[in-house]
């Protein structure tokens, strides 16, 4: 298993996509300040919504970088369908099923790999929000301070956990699919148009007597479990209709439920 995970990362580290949605993630975070920035120096009144500009101060940075964070969520489907897929359309599953170790094994091996380079995807994220902060804070002559190490753990763990759940839907469609580009389409069509539209209609049906239904959806969960993380500083804001506990636990459920569902797939399926 050790063997594994060290050839899986060996293997990692020269992939572009590993570089490549780093930088992607960092620059989305920093378009984010900048637009706030913007925004809250130059308010309008066409403006829908104004932006408190202390809500771009280090103090803030985790709730701030959450809702950018969320932007992620399409990233690492895309991550997880190239990262399931791509070794079929390689045809390089075939020459390490048919060496030590067991198709089980490869695929455990695999998915600590892909949680690490999740891992690295919130890592970058909130570095890149950290850093932005203070930026900002530096320009506007406020004060540097920041929330406590318990809260940056927590806005940590819930954007890893929804980087993991999201992109083990990739990484499902991968195995099924057995094709990079045709995964990561479906996985972005179900993401931003199946799944809302489906929610759309469950919530509408007999006065929201199913809305329970819809609230078991990927999308809907990962939605919540960002707006948990909120203060004042933010406005006034409506209580998330899904409580934390719960995203968390769909959240995982996902997360693992599609592993498992991939690995009996890949154990019980030809490769080619």
């Amino acid at each position: 298993m050790i063997a594994t995970i060290k050839f899986e990362w060996r293997k990692l580290r020269f992939r572009p996509a590993l570089f490549v949605s780093a930088g992607l993630i960092a620059a989305l975070t920093a378009l984010v300040y900048f637009f706030s920035w913007y925004q809250a120096l130059h308010p309008s009144t066409g403006d829908r919504g104004l932006v408190n500009i202390a809500t771009l101060y280090p103090d803030q940075f985790v709730n701030q970088v959450i809702g950018a964070g969320a932007i992620g969520g399409a990233i690492a489907i895309v991550l997880g369908a190239i990262y399931a897929g791509s070794e079929f359309s390689w045809g390089t599953l075939k020459t390490m099923f048919t060496q030590r170790p067991g198709r089980l094994t490869v695929w455990a091996g695999r998915l600590v790999v892909f949680s690490l380079w999740m891992g690295i995807m919130a890592a970058v994220l909130f570095v890149a929000g950290a850093a932005l902060s203070v930026i900002v804070a530096l320009f506007q002559g406020h004060a540097i301070s920041w929330p406590a190490a318990v809260d940056i753990a927590k806005g940590f763990g819930a954007i890893w956990l929804i980087f993991v759940a999201e992109g083990a839907i990739g990484l499902g469609l991968g195995v099924v699919i057995r094709q990079s580009a045709a995964a990561l389409g479906a996985g972005l069509i179900y993401l931003l148009a199946v799944e809302l539209i489906a929610v759309r209609f469950i919530d509408s049906i007999n006065n929201g007597a199913y809305k329970w239904i819809g609230n078991l959806f990927v999308g809907q969960n990962a939605a919540a479990l960002t707006q948990s993380f909120t203060s004042p500083a933010f406005g006034r804001s409506l209580a998330p209709a899904i409580s934390a506990e719960h995203a968390v636990l769909v959240l995982a459920a996902y997360g693992v439920g599609l592993m498992i569902i991939a690995a009996g797939l890949l154990r019980l399926r030809d490769v080619t």
